[in-house]
């Protein structure tokens, strides 16, 4: 995705359609094909080095809010992985034993021994798809956020 001429290159386009949305992102893209159309070159620059400046501001707020994000869901999993209950500790692990059992028992066990297979309801397979796609989730941002972290805040005092 790719911003006009006058927009901020590669990169760019994808933050403000995630932030945004299609919609402003297009406004914002027809700002910068109207700049684009100045003949004028010394305001065409002045407005084009205002309209960069704008979209790095754009992106920085972004990267802002995704390392604030960032650091709010590490506190969670760290006060989780922290807390004084042993099942507040063990949650997630215990329910990724269980998905395991459900998936071996359904699939492994069952057909093997040539039992009756229990059908489970839709709805317990969608839980399981978003309580595993949750937990691998929590446990990759919890490994990548003590090496991220730093990254982006390093990032940040260089601005």
């Amino acid at each position: 995705m790719e911003t006009t001429s006058a927009g901020g290159g590669p990169g760019i386009g994808g933050f403000l359609s995630k932030i945004l949305g299609s919609g402003a992102k297009a406004t914002i893209d027809s700002i910068g094909t109207a700049i684009d159309k100045i003949d004028k070159s010394d305001e065409k620059l002045e407005l084009q080095l205002k309209y960069k400046q704008l979209l790095m501001e754009i992106e920085g707020s972004y990267l802002n809010y995704e390392n604030k994000l960032l650091d709010s869901q590490t506190k969670i999993i760290d006060s989780e992985a922290k807390g004084e209950s042993w099942l507040q500790r063990n949650w997630r692990p215990m329910l990724m034993v269980i998905c395991m059992f459900i998936i071996f028992n359904n699939y492994v066990l069952v057909p093997y021994l040539h039992l009756p297979l229990t059908v489970l309801d839709e709805r317990i397979w969608n839980l399981m798809e978003l309580g595993v796609g949750g937990y691998v989730a929590g446990r990759s941002l919890e490994k990548i956020s003590e090496k991220l972290g730093p990254v982006l805040v390093n990032s940040r005092k260089k601005r």
